[in-house]
């Protein structure tokens, strides 16, 4: 710290006012103007061009969201007065959690997820609700509840079966002998 009649520290420059009348641009110096826009600058920035979406992630997307739909749905509509929860209890849940699995092939990116990666996780949560139609679903498959849990379950297996990620049938060399 220096004394007031002492000035300036040697380490730092003295004091000097920006530029009077123009504003200064940022990251330079005081006192600098700002630089006019290069020619034919129309003021704007080219945003990035949007990816097209292929059929088939728009597919994986409908029989998502259908596969959500239709589960919880079925596990939630009330039918002669009591709805499926009181029955199922956290299977209900994995049901669920299951069914949202399914868009990891198509949302997976945005969580760091391999195409593979994303696909094998679809098919973990295919797998759990197929467990959640054999174990509660096909006893009471009658009902119009369990319809439309079998439709939730049907498109969230058909969206697994179709996402992108799945490694093609003929990269699969086995390994040893075949016999």
């Amino acid at each position: 710290m220096t004394h007031p009649q002492q000035g300036t520290p040697p380490n730092r420059p003295p004091y000097q006012p920006p530029y009077q009348g123009v504003p200064t641009q940022p990251g330079y110096p005081a006192g600098q103007p700002v630089q006019p826009p290069p020619p034919g600058w129309t003021g704007g920035y080219a945003a990035p061009e949007a990816q097209p979406v292929s059929r088939t992630s728009a597919l994986v997307w409908t029989l998502g969201l259908v596969s959500i739909l239709g589960v919880a749905l079925g596990i939630s509509l009330k039918e002669d007065g009591a709805n499926a929860w009181h029955s199922v209890h956290a299977w209900g849940g994995l049901a669920i959690a299951g069914a949202v699995l399914t868009l990891a092939p198509v949302a997976g990116h945005s969580f760091g997820m391999t195409a593979a990666r994303a696909w094998q996780t679809a098919v973990v949560g295919a797998g759990a609700l197929v467990l959640y139609w054999v174990l509660f679903v096909l006893p009471s498959v009658g009902s119009n509840t369990s319809l439309l849990t079998t439709i939730g379950v049907a498109a969230g297996a058909v969206a697994a079966w179709l996402a992108p990620g799945k490694a093609p049938a003929d990269s699969r060399q086995p390994a040893g002998n075949t016999w």
